[in-house]
């Protein structure tokens, strides 16, 4: 059931969302892939797991061990291929691509 009256949306009716500031001198395009995989785990809407995994694998891919950027499509996989097995060391982060020839091979 619904009714008609009116609502006044506030300020705390919403969460806030920190984001990171970029420092000066920096740019995407300036090849500095250590500052921007650095920067890529500080991001806070990433769940705690990718974080987590973005420091063991020092924000490279677990396959290709190229630096994640800030708009790459980051898959977690499952090294035994069970997917119930969500032990940190069970997993790695993979370039999108990466994952989908990792399983094209394996197939």
């Amino acid at each position: 059931m619904t009714s008609n009256k009116i609502h006044l949306i506030i300020h705390s009716d919403h969460d806030i969302k920190r984001h990171i500031r970029v420092q000066k001198t920096r740019s995407p395009y300036d090849g500095d892939w250590v500052y921007w995989g650095k920067r890529l785990r500080k991001i806070p809407d990433k769940p705690l797991r990718v974080i987590k995994l973005l420091k063991l694998q020092q924000s490279k891919c677990d396959n290709c061990r190229l630096w994640f950027k800030s708009d790459d499509t980051i898959e977690i996989h499952h090294k035994d291929r069970n997917r119930r097995n969500n032990m940190i060391k069970n997993l790695s982060l993979l370039h999108g691509h990466c994952h989908d020839e990792l399983h094209r091979r394996c197939a």
